[in-house]
């Protein structure tokens, strides 16, 4: 194992390590965003009796498929998603009681069915349904909602959906299933217009609850515990120690938890306030146009915190791992698994955009820290455990230290005779300097020297640049 682990080079293993650690994360934080998702309707009952969730603009795969079809939106606009070839179809009646539906595209108060896919082939896997008022054309009144399960083209006949509402500046979205000539009530809801709008309670959304900040914060916090855990396994592997010793496992776990927590909570919660400021000085039109930039740059700087964070952290369990330029290296990868995962959000669903951007936000950090750590050698000891087999520490001002101990950066095996501290290396004033304890003794040493110590060898690099 320890053979195959020495021939990869050390900014790919990082960078492997990393994406299977914030794999192993996202497998795990999964259940945990079921958490926040709005309850699932049951066949023929309303789904008003049951809360749906405030959300600051229709989902991201939503809004791509509606994007897609060139859907339209307005005062009210009512959308139907599903993801089968069976044919689900929306139907709402407006405040004069005339259903708009397949049968009946457009009726008298300007309402418009301007979507309607699955009847007919060719058939979507991927498709979307959207009922539409023009800016200023909805009438005040009640508005009834429908689902329909009209034709079967799949080989499952129940079939989950999801409905988003948006009117009078907020969205809603409802969840549930249906089966074959089923008919499903999925909300009602009252329009009223103002005389004299305010603009700024029009717009206003609501911030996410204290809640769904947590629940993001600990699925980030998955996410940095597994990388940072499989990284520092990694580097303890190559230098012949235990994968993780009770403290190193106790500051994964700490350090993971808080700089998720942190990261989670900036994106979900600080640049959600701030959105709903920001939206508050906008109209309906502007707002929907600039706040999904607004929670992207979120999203943005929150991975890159994380990152930062992370690769701050990793700089104490790497010798002479500079902390800043770690972090900084951070920053950068984590802002380029963010850029990954809303690529990945655009092109996919979301569960496989979170996998995505996960497993690229722990590739690239894991990289750019262990480039970051061979751009900062000045010296070096190579330690040559056999023929094909070396591992290269970073020597610097934090002292190396060779022995037995389990804080030891080099491990030497306690079963043949090594004390816990066998010898320190430092290098300062561009000196390499190995405190030898065995025999107290103190050396200076130079480009190319090599010493025996038991069955391995080390070697001195002066000029590792």
């Amino acid at each position: 194992m320890r053979k195959l682990v020495h021939l990869i080079p050390k900014p790919v293993l990082f960078g492997l390590l990393g994406a299977l650690g914030c794999v192993l994360g996202w497998a795990a934080g999964e259940p945990l965003l079921k958490v926040i998702k709005p309850p699932v309707a049951k066949a023929g009952e309303e789904a008003k009796g049951q809360p749906a969730a405030p959300v600051l603009v229709f989902s991201n795969e939503l809004q791509k498929r509606l994007k897609r079809e060139e859907a339209k939106t307005g005062d009210v606009q009512i959308s139907l998603m599903w993801d089968n070839h069976n044919d689900l179809d929306l139907h709402c009646v407006d405040p004069n009681g005339e259903r708009i539906f397949y049968g009946h595209k457009n009726s008298a108060s300007r309402g418009e069915l301007d979507v309607d896919m699955n009847a007919r082939p060719p058939y979507s896997a991927q498709p979307v349904e959207n009922i539409y008022w023009p800016t200023n054309g909805a009438p005040e009144g009640s508005y009834q909602v429908f689902v329909n399960h009209y034709s079967l083209h799949a080989l499952v006949n129940e079939t989950p959906y999801t409905v988003a509402i948006k009117q009078g500046g907020k969205a809603q979205e409802f969840r549930g299933t249906i089966r074959h000539g089923q008919t499903n009530l999925i909300h009602t809801f009252e329009v009223k217009k103002a005389p004299l709008p305010d603009l700024a309670k029009l717009n206003q959304r609501q911030p996410p609850s204290l809640k769904t900040t947590v629940v993001i914060g600990l699925w980030t916090a998955l996410l940095a515990v597994g990388m940072a855990a499989l990284i520092v396994s990694g580097q303890n592997l190559l230098l012949h120690r235990s994968l993780l010793t009770v403290k190193s496992a106790t500051l994964v776990l700490v350090g993971g938890v808080v700089a998720g927590l942190i990261s989670g909570g900036v994106s979900q919660h600080l640049f959600a306030l701030g959105a709903n400021s920001f939206a508050a000085q906008l109209n309906e039109t502007e707002a929907e146009r600039i706040l999904p930039l607004i929670i992207k740059a979120g999203q943005v700087v929150g991975w890159s915190l994380l990152g930062a964070l992370l690769g701050f952290g990793l700089a104490f369990s790497v010798p002479n791992l500079p902390k800043f330029r770690a972090g900084f290296a951070g920053l950068i990868g984590g802002g380029l698994g963010a850029a990954a995962f809303l690529f990945a959000l655009a092109k996919s669903g979301e569960v496989s955009g979170r996998l995505v951007g996960a497993a690229i936000l722990g590739l690239t950090i894991g990289l750019v820290v262990a480039l970051v750590e061979r751009l900062a050698r000045e010296a070096a000891l190579i330690v040559h455990w056999h023929a094909n087999e070396r591992t290269v520490i970073n020597l610097g001002s934090q002292p190396v230290i060779l022995g037995s101990s389990p804080e030891a950066h080099l491990y030497l095996p306690k079963h043949k005779g090594f004390p816990p501290i066998t010898a320190i290396v430092t290098f300062r004033d561009g000196r390499v300097q190995m405190e030898n304890k065995l025999s107290n003794s103190t050396h200076t040493l130079v480009q190319g020297n090599k010493l025996q110590i038991g069955e391995l060898w080390i070697e001195i690099q002066t000029d590792a640049k």
